[in-house]
Parts: C-alpha cells; structure tokens; sequence
C-alpha cells in the first residue's frame, strides 16, 4: 500500500521489518529501529525500488516531511512526492548527493566505534594506556558484574537514575520508551556489596550493536566500574559474533571528557554524512549550490 502523496512508499507492516543486508551493523539500518518505530506510533515503510531504504515519516511544524536514516544507496528523489530529509550515511554519500538538487541542512556526526571482531587481547592491548589502567584498577575493585535481557518494565531502578543524570548533566537522549520498546537488549550492571554502582545498557541489532545509557553513581566512578562494564560487555559481545559496538557521539567541544573516554576504549572514529533536504521547489537551488 502506497502512502497518500507519496509514490514509491510501502507502508505494510512486512515492509517495515524487511531483512537488512547481510553487512548491516548500524543501528538505523537494522530491522528492529523499524519495529520500534513503530511501537512508537511512527509511521514507517520502504521504498518500493529496493524493499530495504527504510522512510520514517515526521511532522515539523504544518509540514510532513519523509525522512531516510543513512540509507545504503541513494533513492530516486523523482520518485519521491514530499520533502525529504537523508541523513547521508557517510561522506562518499555526500559527494554522491552533490548536484542532485538536495541541499545540506546538517552537519556531519562522528561516532566512536569499538571493533569487535579482534580477540581480547589486541582489543585489550589497542586501548589507551590511562584506560587500560583504570580497567586493571576496577578490576581488582572485588565488584560483582552480572548481565540479563533488559524487560519492558517501565519501572526500572536505572530509569530514575538515568533521568537525573541526564537533567544533572544538561544532555537530551532518546526517550525511555525507545529502549523499552527495542526487542533486543542487554543490561550490565556492577555491584559493590549487592548494591548497584554502575549499569551499561546496549541495544543489540547483530552483528552490531550500540552504547545506550551508561550511569554510574559516584562509587561506581570511583571504583571505575564503567571501564569494567565496557570491556566485559565487549567480551561477551565478542564471544556472540557481534562485530562493532558504537559508544555514540564524539563532541570534543561540549563533553571533552566523555570523548576521551570513548576514544581511551580504542575506538575508531566515523563520520557521517550531511542531512540533506530535497523538495521539487528547491531542488533548482540545490543543483545551483551544489
């Protein structure tokens, strides 16, 4: 079924769980962003020409906009009836949106991401050294470590504290509901003495998988219980054929010290692409610009 106004949209429910490509480790890019989507009440599809570009539509203001997140290849804008948002998954999507009539909205994004694929050792041994040390350190700390599947259960002890960390810190995430509503995920926490100190939950889209909430309480930061849960969630990741983890935004500017710690973990950086909108009514613009 075709959206009104919008040819070359599939909005069945199939068409919004179609398998990913066999090298998708992204979190957009995998099925289970689709289905929480729209758990959410968001109205979700592909496009028709390929069955896997996945198109979220989103309301702005009066305006309705299709929104494609990092999609493999480029559509056919002329297939394509509203304004169109394309968050570009990388920079050679850039030069390839170039003189297409999109115009670049957004900057650029860099995540830092841990390879999974090594074994323990060289992950170990690929870390910064102040990093490797707070991890030795942690792990003399006698800290208890256990991991399950994170329940849809509103109620959860590290939701409270998430939200005052979050409003503590100054910082937006994505809602709790998000989390909730993801059908696969994986809860670390560290306990000194049978009591919380620290959790790490990981959203898990195989053969990838992404750093959703970290909290730690001031033990837990003393004790560097973060380190800890980075590296024994990696390892468990590592031992299930899980390939990358994406620890999110590095922002040198604005969390100086949440970027050193990402990057202290031996994680690469990468960079998005712009977020580009096309219209029919700017597209001449955009040709013009580009």
């Amino acid at each position: 079924m075709k959206a009104d106004g919008f040819a070359g949209f599939e909005t069945t429910k199939e068409a919004a769980v179609a398998r990913p490509a066999a090298d998708a480790v992204r979190l957009q890019q995998h099925p289970f962003y689709a289905t929480t989507l729209a758990a959410l009440g968001a109205q979700v599809g592909v496009l028709e020409d390929d069955g896997t570009t996945l198109v979220v539509e989103r309301r702005i203001g009066p305006l309705w906009l299709s929104w494609l997140p990092a999609p493999r290849r480029l559509p056919d804008f002329t297939k394509l009836h509203r304004i169109t948002l394309l968050s570009a998954r990388d920079m050679s999507m850039d030069a390839a949106l170039r003189g297409t009539g999109a115009i670049p909205v957004m900057t650029p994004q860099t995540h830092a991401v841990l390879d999974l694929a090594r074994p323990d050792d060289l992950r170990r041994s690929g870390m910064h050294q102040k990093w490797r040390n707070r991890l030795s350190s942690g792990e003399r700390k006698s800290l208890t470590v256990t991991h399950s599947r994170f329940g849809a259960a509103p109620g959860h002890w590290l939701l409270p504290l998430d939200r005052a960390q979050r409003q503590q810190r100054g910082y937006r995430a994505l809602p709790h509901s998000f989390a909730l509503s993801w059908p696969d995920s994986r809860l670390f926490v560290a306990r000194s003495r049978g009591t919380p100190i620290a959790a790490l939950l990981l959203l898990l889209h195989h053969p990838g998988a992404t750093y959703h909430i970290g909290w730690s309480g001031w033990e837990g930061r003393a004790a560097s219980a973060q380190n800890l849960l980075i590296w024994q969630a990696s390892c468990w990741l590592n031992a299930r054929g899980f390939t990358q983890l994406d620890l999110g935004v590095v922002d040198t500017v604005r969390s100086a010290g949440l970027a050193r710690f990402k990057l202290g973990t031996g994680a690469r950086c990468e960079q998005s692409g712009h977020t580009w909108l096309y219209s029919r009514a700017t597209a001449p613009l955009g040709r013009l610009i580009g």
